[in-house]
């Protein structure tokens, strides 16, 4: 299974925190945002390697944050090439901008470099697994609009019968993470998608155009996640999360 690490963002809801620091390269429990996260994608069986994408102005930053872990599986920085929001791709263009550049030879697993697990990917898996099919995390809105997500309905059998970015008028508190696995024929969907002139931006796009065309399915979060979108989002995982173990990767810290 190859991983795409989506961090190519500007995060600029966040400015100044996040002028000089990537997002995915903030701290939270004594370690980057995205370290936290590949240790728990390292867990899985079959990571063959890691790709992160990143943007002109942070990938020497992410660089050197790959060069100080100490992965079992290679970590790969792209760079997107963008400056700033003004030519940034959006989510979909840098993940097709990295299927391209290094395609999966297989399954392949898509996460938001800014969501913070605080659970192992184990039975999200085994779900996947079951049916290798394109395969959802969701959670259910407990607070908050839910109009501000995504929206998630299911059927019986947990196949996803309708996906919605951002509705006006939900129905389902059920949404999707932004943390998807694939098996390798979606990749060529993507570029279809693209073709057609899918919105680049947020993947929620693209899954709602997916949902229409080939089985998708879903499984629950088995566990806490956080949305580091805000500096509000920052502080409650600060206060609220706590690594599962001890860190086998070394901080990941790296300094400019």
């Amino acid at each position: 299974m190859r991983v795409y690490l989506l961090a190519a963002g500007y995060a600029t809801r966040m400015f100044p925190l996040t002028r000089d620091v990537a997002k995915p390269l903030l701290e939270v429990a004594g370690a980057p945002i995205l370290t936290h996260i590949v240790e728990r994608i390292l867990e899985l069986p079959d990571v063959r390697e890691i790709v992160v994408i990143a943007n002109a102005r942070f990938a020497p930053d992410f660089q050197r944050w790959a060069g100080a872990l100490d992965s079992h599986a290679p970590v790969r920085v792209l760079d997107d090439g963008s400056t700033g929001d003004a030519n940034k791709l959006g989510a979909i263009g840098d993940l097709a901008f990295a299927l391209r550049a290094v395609p999966p030879d297989g399954d392949w697993l898509v996460a938001a470099g800014d969501n913070l697990l605080a659970f192992g990917l184990g039975e999200l898996h085994t779900a996947y697994r079951a049916h290798e099919r394109p395969l959802l995390a969701v959670r259910q809105i407990e607070r908050g609009d839910p109009s501000a997500y995504n929206e998630v309905k299911l059927g019986a059998d947990g196949r996803v019968t309708v996906f919605r970015e951002k509705p006006g008028d939900p129905v389902s508190a059920l949404a999707a993470i932004a943390l998807y696995f694939f098996p390798a024929h979606v990749a060529s969907r993507l570029f279809q998608y693209l073709d057609e002139g899918g919105n680049p931006d947020a993947p929620g796009h693209f899954i709602a155009w997916l949902v229409g065309r080939t089985e998708v399915r879903a499984a629950p979060i088995p566990g806490e996640w956080f949305d580091i979108g805000s500096l509000e989002g920052l502080e409650i995982a600060r206060k609220r999360f706590r690594p599962h173990a001890a860190s086998a990767l070394g901080s990941g810290r790296c300094t400019r």
